[in-house]
């Protein structure tokens, strides 16, 4: 009999550890949504801060009439100001600076003169 109730205490003792690890994983779980949410909230707040920023940017090239005018106004190198409209014309997420970095295409059409070519 001694036997039995130790088995019966063990395997109790058993399902309230797994109910504590069920519930600090629930715990864990709930936290990390919270996070992510926020996470991802704010992602989506600064992906339109970026395209206000290449709206901006293309009225400016737009009243100068070249990129180069536009960025040196905006403070930013040629660089930046196409990856930067690139933003304005990309279907999904804006790409990274690595990306843009690496392409060999410009999906930006630009205007560019003469003196464009000589900053």
């Amino acid at each position: 009999m001694a036997s039995t109730s130790a088995r019966v205490a063990a395997r109790t003792r058993a399902r309230d550890a797994q109910r504590k690890v069920l519930a600090a994983r629930a715990e864990r779980d709930k936290a990390n949504m919270d996070s992510l949410t926020e996470f991802f909230t704010a992602a989506e707040e600064i992906e339109a801060s970026r395209r206000r920023q290449a709206g901006a940017l293309a009225a400016i090239r737009q009243r100068e009439g070249t990129l180069t005018a536009a960025a040196a106004l905006a403070g930013l190198t040629l660089g930046e100001a196409r990856t930067l409209l690139a933003v304005l014309t990309a279907p999904g997420p804006a790409p990274d600076d690595a990306a843009a970095a690496t392409s060999t295409t410009n999906p930006v059409p630009h205007t560019a003169d003469a003196s464009d070519s000589a900053v």
